[in-house]
């Protein structure tokens, strides 16, 4: 009979253990969004997130059942101090996150928890499932160079696969005008992520609130089928876009180009400025 209390007490705790190991790959793996457009990312033991547009640490303790937004400072030039802002997750799905903040009697000085606590819960649903179609005709894409290496480019890429290239500063054997097209599962994989990354909303509500930095500007033109035009310019922007900059930045590597022989006339932007605010 002892022997047996013991096989299921072990059993209890390999299946604890290994459901932690399950839900710790699905929280870390996963983009994390809402309609609000809040964001979660982990990405190379760090994360990405949107909740107050900074980037602090991210801790989590599956076991416990725990999030936290964690800062680290020096006082004095010598004294180490943390601080931590702590969320209770609730929900834990394929397609859904629920945190809800635990607020507790603390001073913070670096971290902003008026922002981190401004919804009694945050819902975020995997990126994959919170779906808007976006029924493009043509998109125009811009990327600026920085104070280091960034590429420089334009493309043009149309709903029949034809592209038009600009390359201008460290685009490596593609500087100059190319002209190509890719194939139909490449515009596939093309509308798979422009539906994933809520660019109605960003367009109509969002704005990039960090200060210009030495980092490119990307600018998306983004033409619809019914005439309406999505513009969004920043050289911060919001991490939902980053596969979307991703595809276009590597459309070398996926188009079939050849060199042109005349300069495409690319869309331009008309916003004269980056979409900023500093409240």
């Amino acid at each position: 009979m002892k022997s047996l209390i013991i096989i299921i007490i072990l059993c209890f705790v390999i299946n604890i253990n290994a459901q932690s190991k399950v839900d710790s790959l699905l929280l870390t793996k996963t983009e994390w969004v809402n309609k609000d457009l809040d964001y979660l990312r982990f990405f190379n033991d760090s994360v990405v997130y949107n909740l107050n547009e900074k980037k602090h640490q991210l801790l989590f303790d599956i076991k416990n059942r725990e999030l936290s937004f964690k800062v680290s400072y020096r006082v004095g030039g010598s004294s180490l101090k943390t601080e931590e802002f702590k969320f209770k997750i609730k929900e834990l799905k394929k397609n859904k996150l629920v945190i809800e903040p635990i607020l507790e009697d603390k001073n913070y000085r670096k971290l902003n928890y008026g922002i981190l606590s401004k919804e009694k819960q945050y819902i975020f649903y995997n990126r994959g499932h919170l779906l808007s179609s976006v029924n493009f005709k043509k998109i125009t894409f811009h990327a600026s160079t920085c104070f280091g290496t960034c590429p420089s480019m334009s493309i043009q890429i149309n709903i029949d696969g034809t592209i038009y290239y600009q390359g201008r500063m460290y685009t490596k054997d593609y500087k100059g005008n190319f002209e190509g097209n890719i194939t139909k599962n490449d515009i596939y994989q093309l509308k798979k992520i422009l539906n994933r990354s809520q660019l109605a909303e960003i367009n109509k509500n969002w704005v990039q609130r960090s200060k210009y930095n030495d980092t490119p500007r990307y600018n998306y033109i983004i033409e619809l089928f019914d005439g309406e035009i999505i513009e969004i310019n920043t050289n911060d922007q919001h991490p939902v876009l980053d596969k979307l900059s991703k595809y276009f930045m590597n459309i070398s590597e996926i188009a079939n180009l050849t060199r042109a022989k005349k300069k495409h006339k690319f869309d331009k932007s008309r916003i004269d400025s980056y979409r900023v605010s500093q409240n």
